[in-house]
C-alpha cells in the first residue's frame, strides 16, 4: 500500500444535483483502481497525472482527517463515496479504511451514499443499518451488463453481475435503499434492447428501488487508447467502428440511444421501477424531510 498526502478528504460539493445522486459532501479515501474496467474515465491523464492507475493508494492519516473534516461541518448532510476509486477495492478487505470511515460518519450522524461495483459492501451492512436509523443510507451499484460473460470482458476484476444483484438483495432485505446505475452503455457491445430489458427485470427482482441509464460512454487520451486495446481482445473490429463513427469525440453516444431510452422507460414502467432520479433522491433522502431539513436542502 502506498500513501498520499492530503489536507482534507470530505469536501463540500457546489450544490445538489437532483438529476443524479444528491449529496452535500464527497469522500475519496483511495486513489487508483484494480477493477480493470476497460471504459473507466478516471484512467485519463486529466485525473491520473501520469500515475500508475492500477496501483491503489490511500490518503495518509485518512481517519484523523475524516474525523476533523466532520467536526468542522456546520450542517449535516449526505457523504458520497466514491467517484474516483471504488471505496470497496480489494485492498479494503484488509485495510478497513472505508469501514472505519462509515463508523465515523455514523458517530457524527451524517448520511452516506455509496457507489460501488463490489459485493464487499455487504460486509458493512450493520454499520449502514445504524446510519439508516438517523440519516439517509443508500448503496448504488454500477452494473452495465445483464450477463456475467459480458461483464467479465468489460469489467474483468469486479464482482460479477450476479454477485452484485445478490448484494442488492441482501442489503434491501436489511432496509438499505439500493439503486442500479447502468452507466456507461458501450456502443456495439452492450447497447442492446435485450440487455436493457433484462437489466431492469433483474434490478426489480433484486429489490432495487430505482435505475439510472446512460446511453453513451466518454473517451479521451489514454482512456481511449486503453479501451481500443482491450475491447479488440473480445470484440475484433470494434475499435475501427469507434474511430469511424466517433473520431476524437469525447461523448460516444449509442447509435440506438433514443430507442434504448424508450425501451428503458417502457421496461421500468412495466416493472414499477423508478427511473426519475429526482423521485429517487426524495426516496433516498426521506430522513431529511423535517421542516428544518427541507429549508436547508431545498427539498
Amino acid at each position: 500500500m502506498e500513501y498520499m498526502d492530503a489536507k482534507t478528504i470530505i469536501q463540500n460539493t457546489k450544490g445538489l444535483n437532483r438529476d443524479y445522486l444528491a449529496f452535500e459532501y464527497v469522500m475519496n479515501i483511495y486513489w487508483g483502481c484494480t477493477h480493470g474496467c476497460i471504459y473507466c474515465y478516471a484512467r485519463s491523464d486529466y485525473y491520473q497525472k501520469n500515475r500508475n492507475f492500477e496501483c491503489i493508494r490511500v490518503k495518509k492519516d485518512a481517519l484523523r482527517i475524516i474525523r476533523d473534516d466532520l467536526l468542522k461541518k456546520k450542517k449535516r448532510g449526505v457523504v458520497f463515496t466514491a467517484g474516483m476509486s471504488d471505496a470497496y477495492n480489494p485492498e479494503e478487505k484488509e485495510q478497513n479504511y472505508t469501514r472505519n470511515a462509515l463508523e465515523l460518519i455514523n458517530a457524527f450522524r451524517f448520511g452516506i451514499c455509496i457507489l460501488t461495483k463490489s459485493d464487499l459492501v455487504t460486509r458493512d451492512t450493520g454499520i449502514l443499518m445504524d446510519i439508516n436509523e438517523h440519516s439517509p443510507a443508500s448503496v448504488n451499484f454500477t452494473i452495465t451488463c445483464s450477463d456475467d460473460e459480458t461483464s467479465r470482458k468489460v469489467e474483468p476484476f469486479v464482482s460479477s453481475t450476479s454477485e452484485r444483484f445478490k448484494a442488492i438483495e441482501h442489503l434491501t432485505k436489511n432496509g438499505i435503499i439500493c439503486g442500479v446505475l447502468m452507466d456507461p452503455m458501450l456502443p456495439y457491445i452492450n447497447d442492446t434492447k435485450e440487455n436493457v430489458q433484462e437489466m431492469v427485470k433483474m434490478a426489480k427482482q433484486s429489490g432495487a428501488e430505482y435505475m439510472y441509464i446512460s446511453t453513451q460512454v466518454t473517451m479521451t487520451d489514454v482512456q481511449r487508447e486503453y479501451f481500443y486495446q482491450e475491447a479488440e481482445k473480445h470484440y475484433p473490429g470494434v475499435s475501427e467502428k469507434y474511430k469511424e463513427r466517433y473520431k476524437e469525440y469525447y461523448y460516444c453516444r449509442s447509435p440506438h440511444g433514443k430507442k434504448l431510452w424508450n425501451t428503458f422507460v417502457e421496461a421500468c414502467e412495466k416493472e414499477g421501477m423508478r427511473y426519475d432520479m429526482r423521485a429517487a433522491n426524495r426516496l433516498i433522502r426521506r430522513k431529511y424531510d423535517s421542516v428544518m431539513e427541507q429549508t436547508e436542502f431545498g427539498f
